[in-house]
């Protein structure tokens, strides 16, 4: 039997379906975290239990869900052990003496709006470019968040390994493509500035001469049927409901 942990801000409406899908619900040791709302859910699920295995299910209350989606269907498939399992690697700062993990994207921003950012970049420490870039922050993203602010600034994602936008810089910039074993470090040249990581409302904050270090860290999240959450049948019975 599956010991399974529930998150979630609605996830006690579902309480009651665990036991009869065969699956033991604990508070304790969990071997899957049922991850019950939408991305930013199951960001904070994996922030707060990382590296145990996500079951993500849209919540009932937002959403109308296709048949193959629908929580029975889903925690019937899990108790019976087909669902695959991924693994989605994840990005690493290091500011200070804190490192942070993220599995969507980190973000370096100005933290001023009527202020922009000034900074460089360094690619396994050669430095990008000679000029000071100027313009909103720097965007690093996985796959797993490239659908999200990443897409928003490029109008593309990626389908492996890891990348970085510039957010509305004075002069283009094309998106940097990296992976494992790559560092790069952004220097601080005018701020004030932040560092945030997914949906983690903690922020760092940047001055002057600081510098952030981003890589591709060795770990990852463990993640079922990623697509339960980018399904665009759910979405669209969803939209549907809400006209």
């Amino acid at each position: 039997m599956i010991k399974a942990g529930l998150f979630g801000k609605n996830s006690d409406s579902i309480r009651h379906l665990i036991p009869e899908f065969g699956l033991q619900l604990v508070e304790d040791q969990p071997e899957v975290i049922i991850s019950y709302g939408g991305d930013g859910t199951l960001l904070s699920a994996e922030r707060k239990y990382p590296s145990i295995p996500k079951l993500p299910i849209r919540d009932s209350k937002v959403c109308r869900k296709c048949s193959i989606h629908t929580t029975e269907h889903l925690l019937e498939k899990l108790s019976l052990g087909e669902i695959k399992l991924e693994s989605y690697p994840k990005l690493e700062s290091k500011f200070g003496n804190e490192s942070v993990l993220a599995l969507n994207d980190l973000v370096i921003r100005n933290s001023i709006p009527i202020h922009a950012l000034r900074f460089r970049v360094y690619i396994n420490n050669k430095l990008l470019r000679p000029e000071v870039i100027i313009g909103d922050g720097i965007v690093f993203t996985t796959v797993f968040g490239s659908t999200g602010y990443y897409e928003s600034i490029t109008r593309e994602t990626i389908d492996k390994n890891f990348a970085a936008a510039f957010n509305n810089t004075t002069f283009p910039i094309e998106s940097i493509k990296f992976s494992q074993g790559d560092e790069i470090r952004v220097e601080i040249i005018r701020g004030p500035g932040t560092l945030s990581s997914d949906n983690n409302s903690k922020l760092q904050t940047l001055k002057e001469g600081d510098f952030v270090s981003i890589f591709p860290s060795k770990n990852s999240a463990r993640i079922y049927v990623e697509k339960t959450l980018r399904c665009d049948d759910c979405i669209i019975l969803r939209d549907k409901r809400l006209r």
